[in-house]
């Protein structure tokens, strides 16, 4: 039950990994504004635009997040379109002299040059942006697949770690129980040969105790009347005194 939603957790963070969708956007801008004011600063719009569009295009291709790439590099060419006209549009109004039209027909021609000028530049960088893209989607689907085969090939491991384990203790609780019945068996036998003489054929021996000395045989003791007085002890014989021979 455990491993669908494990797999599907690991997938949602390899695609959640990286900058946001709205970042990478945001980054492509930004640089594009960059060149624009490098641009304006040189009146004219040459490499250091160019620069500022490719470096952002390989960034958010490298560093933004695996749901958010196509719409990241399907945005560069629009971006690029957009951003070009203003700054060529932007610097034409800079060196246009006090008084003229803002949007002209010379003015709109000129502003859509430098996109046409610079569109193998654009198919370039995004082509590149593009591969980038795929060659990460395709990276981070060979490693989800890999870590999934690892996961599985753990899981069975511990399984049959577990199953062997359950096994040897049932095992060894069976041998333990065998060995018990057989010990109770063995008493059982011994103590039905101590009662009733030889043990069962087939059986062990019984324990046989040595036999005790009998104590001596002694003559019964006479019973004394209770109305015969009892026996006088005899008195210890007199010293003899020197007076004794004087006067007998």
């Amino acid at each position: 039950m455990s491993t669908p939603t494990h797999r599907s957790r690991t997938r949602q963070d390899v695609r959640n990994a990286g900058l946001p969708t709205w970042s990478g956007v945001a980054i492509v801008i930004a640089a594009l504004i960059t060149g624009l004011l490098l641009s304006v600063n040189a009146q004219t719009i040459g490499t250091p635009y160019l620069v500022c569009f490719g470096v952002a295009a390989i960034v958010v291709a490298l560093f933004t997040e695996a749901r958010g790439l196509f719409i990241v590099v399907a945005s560069l060419p629009l971006l690029f379109g957009i951003m070009t006209v203003v700054s060529s549009w932007t610097v034409t109004r800079s060196l246009a002299a006090e008084g003229s039209a803002a949007f002209s027909t010379t003015t709109i021609l000129t502003a859509l040059f430098p996109l046409a000028q610079f569109f193998p530049v654009m198919f370039g960088v995004s082509a590149a942006a593009a591969i980038i893209a795929v060659l990460r989607i395709w990276l981070l689907r060979r490693s989800g697949r890999a870590r999934d085969a690892a996961a599985i090939e753990h899981r069975r491991r511990a399984s049959e770690a577990d199953r062997v384990n359950r096994d040897t203790a049932s095992r060894a609780r069976r041998r333990t129980n065998q060995v018990t019945v057989e010990e109770l068996l063995a008493r059982n036998r011994s103590r039905s040969g101590n009662r009733g003489g030889d043990a069962p054929p087939g059986g062990p021996a019984p324990l046989r105790t040595p036999p005790r000395p009998e104590p001596p045989h002694e003559p019964p003791r006479q019973q004394r009347d209770p109305r015969e007085p009892l026996p006088r002890e005899p008195k210890p014989p007199r010293r003899r005194r020197l007076d004794d021979d004087l006067y007998s």
